[in-house]
């Protein structure tokens, strides 16, 4: 019986093979038509101007999202790993769980790669966690690989590629599937800091520590803090900052990593000019936390696929040279400064980035992100917020502006305004998450950004060092990263296991005198008032009380 089912097997996959070998089966293989579970075209395509088809031999790169199995258990144990309350508080999975119980199955991933393969694709890219597969090929193979037309098209003032139509799958595919990516994108990630025209008055580290209440007897200590953006930093201002403020040199093991196919893409070099985000990342982060290790992970490009593997890299195991301990990513607390206006995102890529994120709090890691600088209405004038501050797996930190008590000594805190920069208001993709809630959150069903703020007005501004020189800079990036910082300090006094999105004990907080209320000010559509505001969420924090109270 046993010789049967073997020789049965064996004819099965021969069978298969030939299959996908046979031009001539490619057709029936594919079968009919499926739709992917979510739209992949960017919504700025409807404005476009058509310039024509393009050239059917130019080179073209999707990215495939794979779904996640148990969505919904994931989405119960997200919960539960986060409220203190449950008996599964802080019981995070291991990656090598998460990827058992809530990774597509491996036959799901190598259909898409064999599907991919028999269409001309080469594939590029293959995630640990089998959620993402990239693959290259030819506008023509393109065409035919998902049943949609390419044309060049001017969507504002730029030019891009894109499909005019919704990808289709052979149907047994398309069931697990997320979205085809790369077909559809107007737009990319960006920095969120400004620049400031004067060096007077800025804050440096001892002005933040006092006002903030940051000498807690806690460094980061054996923690680790991811920097997820674009470019590197250069070692001789990070070198000259520390040196300027009393702060040690970057711990063993602090390094930068390209998460590109090739280690010289442009977003992986410094650039005199760009690189200044991930350098007021680097000094802030290290200012507040001085002992942990800091890992900066560089996308390729701006695009929503280099960032979706960049996201991927950093949750699914750390990448090359950065996770050589079993624990790989685990635990991590990771900052972000760049982000996209959400309503511009199309929905596959939400839901993608939604998903690599929900691996990360599931292991552990805590993520940060600027929640924007323009304000209520992040793009087109409108109502909008910024992703992904406007995830629900993410602390949104906005911004405010800090005035001290005594301006020649700003030995203390003194009082906050909302900075009207400070990126604020309700997600239209995502749902409200089951943490946010008391303090005076208003009632509805949507996500609501930021959760905590910083400061972040240009003037005073936050002093750094970028490009051999002494710059003053501000934005909701200057907030993030000290936030992370925070929460490496706490994660270190709870005993380094991990805190996961810490949203449920943020809220529970409110009142306690863990946070500066701040109660003037506005960001475009919405005012700073008592208790939790769309401005400046809960307020400002007093690291001591933070470490002490949570």
């Amino acid at each position: 019986m046993l010789r049967r089912l073997t020789a049965a097997f064996a004819l099965h996959v021969l069978l298969l093979t030939l299959a996908l070998a046979v031009p001539g089966a490619a057709a029936e293989l594919r079968g009919p038509a499926g739709k992917p579970r979510a739209r992949s075209l960017s919504p700025r395509l409807a404005a476009a101007r058509d310039l024509g088809p393009a050239p059917s031999e130019a080179k073209t790169t999707v990215l495939v999202s794979l779904a996640l199995r148990g969505r919904a258990a994931l989405a119960r144990f997200v919960e539960d790993v986060q409220d203190p309350t449950s008996p599964r508080y802080h019981r995070f999975l291991t990656q090598k769980h998460f990827v058992a119980h809530h990774a597509p199955t491996v036959r799901q991933e190598q259909a898409v790669v064999a599907y991919l393969q028999q269409q001309g694709f080469r594939i590029t890219y293959r995630a640990r966690n089998r959620l993402l597969v990239g693959g290259e090929g030819t506008v023509a193979a393109t065409e035919q690989a998902f049943g949609v037309r390419l044309h060049d098209l001017v969507v504002g003032s730029e030019t891009t590629r894109a499909a005019l139509d919704e990808p289709s799958l052979p149907a047994d595919l398309a069931a697990h599937v997320v979205g085809v990516l790369g077909l559809g994108d107007a737009g990319g990630m960006k920095p969120h800091l400004r620049a400031s025209e004067t060096l007077d008055d800025a804050f440096g580290p001892p002005e933040l520590a006092r006002f903030y209440n940051n000498a807690t007897g806690y460094d980061g200590r054996g923690e680790t803090i991811a920097i997820v953006g674009l470019y590197a930093w250069n070692p001789a201002d990070v070198t000259f900052f520390n040196r300027r403020f009393g702060l040690p040199p970057l711990p063993a093991g602090s390094t930068q990593v390209c998460t590109g196919s090739s280690p010289r893409a442009a977003g992986c070099a410094n650039n005199a000019g760009l690189s200044a985000e991930v350098s007021l990342d680097v000094e802030y982060a290290h200012a507040t936390a001085p002992r942990a290790k800091i890992i900066n992970y560089m996308a390729a490009s701006p695009t929503y696929a280099d960032f979706a593997v960049l996201y991927n890299t950093v949750v699914a195991g750390g990448g090359r040279r950065a996770a050589r301990s079993l624990r790989g990513s685990t635990g991590w607390v990771v900052t972000t400064s760049w982000g996209t206006c959400e309503r511009t995102v199309p929905a596959a890529w939400l839901r993608t980035y939604d998903n690599i994120l929900a691996n990360a709090n599931a292991i552990g890691q805590t993520w940060v992100a600027a929640s924007g600088d323009y304000g209520s209405r992040d793009c087109d004038d409108l109502p909008s917020v910024d992703f992904p501050a406007s995830s629900p797996h993410v602390v949104a930190v906005g911004g405010t502006t800090p005035i001290c008590d005594d301006a020649a000594t700003c030995d203390r805190y003194g009082y906050e305004t909302a900075w009207s920069g400070s990126g604020g208001g309700s997600s239209t993709f995502f749902a409200r998450p089951a943490y946010q809630q008391g303090c005076g959150v208003p009632a509805g069903s949507r996500r609501l950004v930021p959760d905590v703020a910083l400061a972040s007005d240009p003037l005073p501004g936050i002093l750094f060092r970028h490009a051999g020189e002494w710059r003053v800079t501000g934005g909701t990036s200057a907030a993030a990263p000290q936030w992370a910082g925070f929460l490496a300090q706490l994660n270190q006094r709870r005993g380094g296991g991990g805190l996961g999105h810490p949203g449920a004990r943020l809220y529970a907080l409110c009142g306690s005198g863990v946070y500066h209320d701040i109660v003037e000010g506005g960001n475009g559509d919405y005012e700073a008032i008592p208790g939790y505001d769309l401005a400046t969420g809960l307020g400002s924090v007093s690291v001591r009380n933070l470490l002490s109270l949570y």
